[in-house]
C-alpha cells in the first residue's frame, strides 16, 4: 500500500474511531501536499489579501471556508474519499455524515497547523 503506516492504538476504539486511525489519517497524511495546494489554490482564488492578515485571522478564515464553501469542503472530502480501498469506500457509504465531518474536522486542523506554508 502507498499510505504511511502510522502507529496508533485502535483495539478500544468504535469503528469509525478505528477507520479514522486506520484510513482517515494515512490517507490525510499522504495527501498532504495536494490538501495545501488545493487550499492554497482557492484562497488565490477567494481571498488573496489572506497573508495580509495575522495567523489568527488565517486560522479563523480557514476553518470559515471549509465550513461554509461547499466547493472546497468537497473538494478537499473527495481528494481523502478517491485514495479508499472499495471495503473502505463502502464503509464510508454507511457512515458517510460521521466520517465527512471527521474529515473536515482533521483537514481544517492539518491546514491550520500549516498556514505558514500557504505563503
Amino acid at each position: 500500500m502507498v499510505r504511511p503506516g502510522l502507529e496508533l492504538q485502535t483495539e478500544k476504539s468504535c469503528e469509525t474511531e478505528k477507520f479514522q486511525s486506520e484510513t482517515l489519517r494515512p490517507i490525510l497524511k499522504f495527501q498532504n501536499g495536494i490538501i495545501l495546494a488545493q487550499f492554497k489554490k482557492y484562497i488565490e482564488k477567494f481571498k488573496p489579501q489572506f497573508n495580509a492578515y495575522n495567523q489568527s485571522a488565517q486560522k479563523n478564515y480557514i476553518e470559515d471556508a471549509m465550513k461554509k464553501d461547499v466547493r472546497i469542503k468537497n473538494s478537499l472530502i473527495a481528494c481523502t474519499v478517491s485514495m479508499m480501498t472499495l471495503e473502505e469506500y463502502e464503509f464510508y457509504c454507511a457512515n458517510k455524515n460521521e466520517l465527512n465531518k471527521r474529515i473536515v474536522a482533521m483537514v481544517i486542523e492539518r491546514i491550520k497547523d500549516q498556514v505558514v506554508m500557504l505563503y
